[in-house]
């Protein structure tokens, strides 16, 4: 499959998105309703890495296919700053960027790749600085599907070689060797996931956008009620 049928085919169906926000509900869900010492928690949060492989793909393909790649990021920033309000609640008070923060750098670092320009490393540095959703690691991601978005089995290989790389310095991190600092690398679920054919449905683009603010929001209030 080369590049124009799997942008093609990221066209055709929007499944992709129903399974990466379903995925990243139950992710986040997890996170902050579910106590973490228990086995449905692991389950929800091994399920929860399929998500975002599969949003780092479509910022990797809709840089591609933007026509306009100041406007696609100016959107990106415009829902992270809308989602941080919410968001500054789910990371209990703590500084730490949205997801939609790090796929604004993502389409920033990809700019400056395009032009040869070496910026873009600074961009993996800044990410992991202003401690953004994933950082270093979720703008490498973007780059490998921007890179290899045309090969499954790349694709495959080096997402799983990073996130063992991921994994392995939060080992080194906290000192303490458990197999559940692991689960990250179980990320490489979405690749097939990713490049199944798919029956064509549609969505308005602006309902992925708009889904990460409020589903946060929604899980924050409700541990607030509950």
């Amino acid at each position: 499959m080369n590049i124009n049928e799997t942008v093609q085919n990221e066209r055709k169906s929007d499944w992709l998105k129903v399974i990466a926000m379903v995925t990243m509900l139950i992710d986040h869900a997890a996170y902050y309703l579910v106590p973490h010492n228990t086995t449905i928690y692991l389950v929800m949060r091994i399920i929860g890495r399929v998500a975002f492989p599969i949003f780092a793909y479509y910022v990797a393909m809709g840089f591609k296919r933007t026509s306009n790649i100041n406007k696609y990021m100016g959107r990106m920033l415009v829902f992270a700053l809308i989602t941080q309000v919410p968001f500054y609640f789910f990371s209990h008070g703590e500084f730490y960027l949205n997801v939609m923060f790090t796929f604004f750098m993502a389409l920033l670092m990809l700019k400056f790749y395009e032009k040869n320009n070496l910026i873009w490393v600074v961009m993996l540095f800044l990410a992991d600085v202003a401690n953004m959703d994933y950082g270093a690691y979720g703008l490498l991601i973007i780059l490998i599907f921007y890179l290899f978005g045309d090969n499954k089995k790349k694709a495959f290989l080096l997402l799983l070689l990073l996130s063992l790389v991921y994994d392995s310095l939060k080992v080194l991190e906290y000192g303490n060797l458990q197999w559940s600092f692991y689960i990250q690398s179980l990320c490489v679920m979405a690749v097939p996931i990713i490049y199944f054919k798919f029956k064509q449905i549609r969505i308005n683009k602006y309902i992925s956008y708009l889904f990460y603010p409020v589903h946060i929001s929604i899980i924050v209030l409700i541990e607030k009620f509950l």
